[in-house]
């Protein structure tokens, strides 16, 4: 019976060993898990970003800053007409607009021209746009048929040559 006594410890250490021993893998698999799992996830994203933009869509990015600067290559001066300030047809001085204005050329002269002409120019186009109601001037898609009007009506008072672009640089309807 010695030897029954015996053996009974060791079975008692073993038992106590081997819980032990699945406590400590249950610790590690949670612990593994929460490592694993982010790399994982991680790793997918770059791989599914480096498939995306690598070979789905290759030339789309490669293409366009070329574009642009071709299309922006040569910028003019500018002739900027600021503090614009129009009452509306119909508001009854209940609205306004501020506006202010850039016009874009390629010949100096015509900035120096149009310096000259300054107080023209602004009445020229503070009566194109008090002709307007607030709904016209409101409505973005008739904004650039706005501007071709105005450019149209300033170019009209130039002679050395004409301006090509019109920029707002400031629309506010109150």
């Amino acid at each position: 019976m010695p030897e029954e006594d015996s053996k009974a410890p060791q079975s008692d250490q073993e038992s106590e060993n081997s819980s032990d021993k699945n406590q400590g893998s249950k610790g590690k698999g949670k612990l593994l898990k929460f490592i694993l799992i982010p790399v994982i996830l991680i790793a997918q994203a770059a791989a599914a970003y480096f498939v995306v933009f690598k070979f789905l869509a290759p030339g789309e990015h490669s293409e366009e800053p070329e574009i642009k600067k071709e299309e922006h290559a040569e910028v003019g001066s500018f002739f900027e007409i600021k503090d614009l300030v129009i009452n509306p047809a119909e508001s009854l001085g209940r609205r306004y607009l501020v506006v202010e204005i850039g016009l874009e050329t390629t010949l100096p002269e015509l900035i120096h021209e149009a310096t000259s002409k300054e107080i023209w120019i602004r009445d020229g186009i503070l009566s194109s746009l008090n002709c307007k109601t607030a709904d016209e001037l409101l409505n973005v898609s008739q904004r650039d048929s706005l501007k071709l009007q105005i450019l149209s009506q300033v170019n009209d008072k130039m002679t050395t040559g004409k301006f090509e672009k019109l920029y707002f640089t400031k629309y506010i309807m109150q």
